[in-house]
């Protein structure tokens, strides 16, 4: 191991030193299992209420175990249907409309095309998080926890400080920096020109590690030795798979290899069950060193899979589109939370929930709930996990005011992709599509595919949902297109 990783570890363990008040032992570890780019049926533990050929093909059978071990959520959503807001909105507790972060780091050569109408919202948040945030490792540090990240960060822009997550309070940071996805997911990580290449991993690119295989090295050893210092922790897992480049472990490839799935869809299943291998040593860890009844683990995807445009890797029926889109398919995701003799075995629970709960959640699990920032958009799913109630009566919103596509891309996928607004509450969901400023509502109980729009059909519903949203959106200060003529900014309306 590199020197400086024994110095990071060291200086944790003294940093938490300076709150004797907490008593570490009596603290669970929290492991947050993020995986990039990850549908909701990318995996053979079916969500939805029928198996799908999807669940038939991929072979994750330690997300079977930790699903066994106790919840799935079934409406689980992902804050953003892109990375960077979803990532940062668990780090702070609040909406990508109230961080301001509501595009990926940095995101301006997508935003700004000339043939639109709709320009950038001017007061975007384009650098991402900084120092001066309130994250959640600064708090849980509060509680004598040690915060890790290992993998994609994407907290912050390059040249900035948020781009290490150390000036965001995690004690130990391994390979993430401001890059969204890898050059490479074989050795040495990287482009040639050293673009996107993924730091701190030179030992394990010279074993010629696949890139999961090499961060699960890190994770394990972690858990080892602080397991054994009695320290408790909080560790941000966050794969760069299933993220582009699709690029398959060879080593996996034989029982994916048919004539039914191009080479493409092959290589991304290889992806899919390294990813599940990573996730099965980090059990088999935590297990061989007692803590596995101690470990509060949650699982969950930063957005939905690349199903959206032609020859994607995976698709997300029943659900419409994918990643970048106000379809389901962009947002709503897999997610499994285990705690042995804490959380129900075999359990599941069909209440929406979203990652900007995460850090409300881990605070209150840390004992800390007294901790949580007034202003935030998440709350504490601690009820559910336990099943000892449940929690207020809401509506989830995503903003996403940007371009990111084409025109031809956006031409082939009208009110799809592009710049929206939407809102669920109970079994609707409204749709405001910023570049035609068409508004959908549609009954997802009924129609979890989404297609048949109910905007017509049920008014009342419609302007209850669109007055919650305005008003949330004008409240927070939410970044929003601007008209390229005036200036005037644009919300959405009937």
């Amino acid at each position: 191991m590199p020197r400086w990783y024994w110095f990071l570890f060291l200086m944790s363990l003294f940093l938490v030193q300076c709150h004797p008040e907490v008593s570490s032992s009596a603290k669970p570890n929290i492991l947050l299992f993020l995986v990039d780019d990850m549908g909701w049926t990318d995996t053979s533990v079916p969500f939805a209420d029928t198996a799908t050929a999807n669940n038939r093909y991929f072979h994750t059978p330690n997300m079977e175990r930790l699903r066994a071990m106790g919840m799935q959520f079934t409406q689980a959503y992902s804050s953003s249907p892109v990375c960077s807001p979803t990532r940062t909105s668990i780090l702070t507790g609040m909406n990508p409309a109230r961080t301001h972060i509501t595009n990926w780091i940095p995101g301006e050569q997508n935003d700004t095309p000339e043939e639109t109408k709709w320009g950038l919202p001017p007061d975007w948040r384009i650098d991402g998080l900084g120092p001066d945030d309130v994250t959640l490792p600064k708090l849980l540090k509060q509680a004598g926890y040690v915060s890790i990240h290992i993998g994609k960060a994407h907290f912050g822009n390059a040249g900035t400080p948020g781009e290490d997550p150390r000036n965001l309070g995690f004690d130990i940071s391994i390979a993430g920096n401001h890059i969204g996805h890898p050059a490479s997911y074989y050795p040495p990580y990287g482009a040639p020109d050293n673009s996107h290449h993924v730091p701190d991993l030179e030992a394990e690119a010279a074993q010629n590690l696949y890139l999961n295989d090499a961060l699960t090295v890190h994770a394990v050893h972690l858990i080892d030795s602080l397991a054994t210092a009695g320290q408790p922790f909080f560790m941000n897992m966050a794969h760069y798979a299933l993220h582009t480049p699709i690029q398959g472990d060879t080593t996996r490839l034989a029982p994916y290899a048919d004539s039914i799935h191009n080479k493409a869809q092959q290589a991304y299943a290889t992806m899919v069950e390294s990813m599940d291998a990573s996730l099965g040593k980090i059990l088999e860890a935590l297990e061989r060193k007692g803590q596995l009844d101690n470990t509060l683990i949650v699982f969950m995807s930063d957005n939905g899979g690349l199903a959206t445009h032609a020859g994607p890797p995976t698709t997300n029926t029943p659900l419409a589109y994918g990643k970048g889109t106000n379809r389901e398919g962009g947002i709503r995701v897999p997610m499994l939370v285990a705690w042995p003799g804490h959380v129900k075995a075999n359990s599941r629970c069909t209440v929406p929930v979203i990652a900007d709960d995460f850090m409300p959640t881990f605070l209150s699990i840390a004992g800390i709930a007294d901790q949580t920032p007034k202003l935030i958009d998440g709350v504490d799913l601690s009820p559910l996990f336990f099943e000892t109630g449940n929690i207020k009566d809401r509506a989830l919103i995503w903003h996403f005011p940007h371009y990111w596509a084409s025109r031809t891309l956006r031409d082939q996928y009208p009110d799809v992709i592009g710049p929206f607004s939407a809102i669920r509450y109970h079994r609707y969901k409204l749709i405001f599509d910023y570049d035609t400023q068409r508004v959908m509502v549609f009954d997802l109980v009924t129609d979890l595919g989404e297609t048949n729009d109910v905007m017509i059909a049920a008014p009342e519903v419609t302007t209850r949902l669109m007055e919650t949203l305005v008003t949330y959106l004008r409240q927070v200060g939410a970044p929003m297109p601007v008209d390229r003529r005036n200036g005037r900014k644009l919300y959405p309306h009937l």
